[in-house]
């Protein structure tokens, strides 16, 4: 049975694009089965990973009526597909607006084709709005990268959000983890903020930290995932443990 899961934070900067990337990418290294749905309109994930410059076909024509088959598309990851999103789909938050059941059209629109995969990730904008709400809509669970500039504003923010929509919208949304990222832990500071959230929720924290690392960074530009970019690097080392971890979760391994 597949499972759903989006990415997500209210706020930017915390590698939520780096994460989903690579976490699609290792999980296909892992032989699973993974469409990767880039949902926020400055599409870096299908900058990373789409083949193309453009896409002919985007999740902007899949929120306006085109069938989900034909806006799925092979990415530079061998195995992974992507459906790549694009600037122009910032307007169709305002497409929307009139729409009975907006807030569930994305689910809706996974149902056909959701079978074929094992995983279906979905990449996010850093904001509270219709497409975002869609996402959580459609997701058994979300998992929350976290930066200590971030983390606890962050995660009570989040929290918030995710009890409305549990309450309003996806009674089965939980959350599936909470991933510190560009974690140093020579510092004082990211050893506190790891302690104040392992108090607070315990085993929901990942046991994986993600390091600061350039070559994460020069990914993009490269497109290509980390795997592939620097597999001897630290950041391919900590997303494959991260993969696993998140695997094991999942009693996939």
């Amino acid at each position: 049975m597949v499972k759903i899961v989006t990415i997500n934070n209210v706020k930017g900067g915390v590698a939520k694009t780096t994460t989903a990337t690579n976490l699609a990418a290792g999980l296909v290294r892992r032989g699973k089965r993974v469409l990767l749905i880039d949902s926020d309109p400055q599409a870096n994930a299908s900058s990373n990973l789409y083949p193309g410059q453009t896409a002919d076909k985007t999740i902007k024509d899949l929120f306006q009526g085109t069938p989900i088959s034909e806006v799925i598309s092979p990415s530079v990851e061998p195995g992974l597909d992507i459906i790549p999103s694009c600037l122009a789909f910032s307007t169709v938050e305002l497409e929307l607006a009139t729409q009975l059941a907006r807030e569930t059209f994305l689910k809706r629109a996974l149902k056909p084709i959701q079978d074929n995969y094992d995983i279906i990730l979905i990449d996010t904008q850093p904001s509270v709005g219709v497409i975002s709400i869609n996402a959580l809509c459609a997701a058994d669970e979300v998992i929350i990268p976290i930066h200590e500039a971030y983390a606890l504003d962050a995660m009570s923010q989040m929290i918030n959000i995710i009890l409305q929509i549990k309450q309003a919208l996806n009674p089965e949304l939980v959350i599936g983890g909470i991933l510190l990222t560009m974690y140093d832990s020579r510092t004082t500071l990211a050893k506190e903020v790891r302690g104040r959230l392992l108090n607070k929720f315990g085993n929901i924290v990942f046991e994986t930290t993600i390091p600061r690392n350039i070559r994460l960074a020069e990914c993009p530009t490269h497109k290509k995932s980390i795997f592939e970019y620097a597999p001897e690097s630290a950041g391919a080392t900590a997303y494959q443990a991260f993969t696993e971890e998140a695997m094991k979760r999942w009693e996939m391994i």
